[in-house]
């Protein structure tokens, strides 16, 4: 996992369990070692750069001081591993997910918690197969997606505001979807199966158009601006208004697992 604190250090979640906080400017550690103990399945930052919090196999969302790593919270109710975490943008709520598989569980797969004093907050509708979850930039709402759907749901009650039924083929070698909001909270991109799906909330439509190169996980990041999208060894960037791709194809010598773009957009 990775995301970027502020326009100068990105901190990065790895599969021994490990977070550790990097300094651009000179490739520098900052800080100690945060060890989890489990492979960090997501990881990010508060808008604010007061927090950083992961979501681990070791089924547990942490809530850490992005100045002094020490451990501020820990939300331990979940029953598998936690896929996606994500924090509101007025840095007081905390949404994560796990990834249920048997539709026969009765697994309460999506929490929201309040940063401050631990409370959980709501305990939406759940369904199979969870895989990413983004809070909206305005904080009304949170978006979470599956191997094959999408659900928009009211940050304040839980409801659901939008379903977009089952719009992909199922793949059990994913492990994640990743999902970005437009800088209005009007529309959601989703990256999945060699494609991008813009699904607008304000008329009900969605809209796709397909990366430059089919890979079953895909990854994704926005400034509002533009889009930045990974599909195996590949990024690229891409206008997300005209859904035009802008810049030439960045190739890796590897695959990518995921990426982020720092605040301004100049950092990828």
């Amino acid at each position: 996992a990775v995301a970027f604190a502020d326009e100068s250090q990105a901190v990065g979640g790895y599969k021994n369990g490990d977070i550790r906080r990097w300094k651009i400017e000179n490739q520098q550690q900052q800080g100690p070692t945060i060890r989890r103990g489990a492979t960090i399945r997501s990881v990010v930052v508060s808008q604010d750069g007061r927090w950083i919090v992961s979501g681990d196999d070791g089924n547990r969302v942490t809530v850490w001081n992005a100045a002094t790593h020490k451990k501020v919270r820990e939300f331990t109710e979940y029953s598998s591993g936690v896929m996606a975490v994500d924090i509101s943008s007025d840095c007081t709520k905390v949404v994560a997910v796990t990834f249920r598989n048997n539709p026969s569980t009765t697994d309460v797969t999506i929490r929201i918690h309040d940063i401050t004093s631990g409370a959980q907050l709501l305990t939406p509708p759940s369904y199979d197969g969870i895989l990413g979850v983004k809070f909206s930039p305005d904080g009304s709402r949170f978006a979470t997606a599956s191997e094959t759907s999408v659900r928009i749901y009211n940050t304040h009650d839980g409801d659901i505001l939008f379903d977009s039924g089952r719009r992909f083929s199922s793949y059990s070698a994913l492990l994640f979807v990743s999902l970005v909001w437009s800088s209005d909270s009007q529309q959601l991109f989703v990256a999945n199966q060699g494609k991008i799906t813009c699904f607008d909330i304000s008329n009900s439509s969605s809209s796709e158009w397909s990366i430059h190169e089919f890979y079953p996980s895909a990854s994704v990041a926005s400034n509002g601006r533009f889009i930045a999208c990974s599909a195996g060894r590949s990024v690229s960037l891409w206008d997300c208004v005209t859904h035009k791709q802008i810049s030439n194809i960045i190739t890796e010598l590897s695959d990518i697992s995921c990426i982020a773009l720092s605040p301004s957009g100049g950092y990828l």
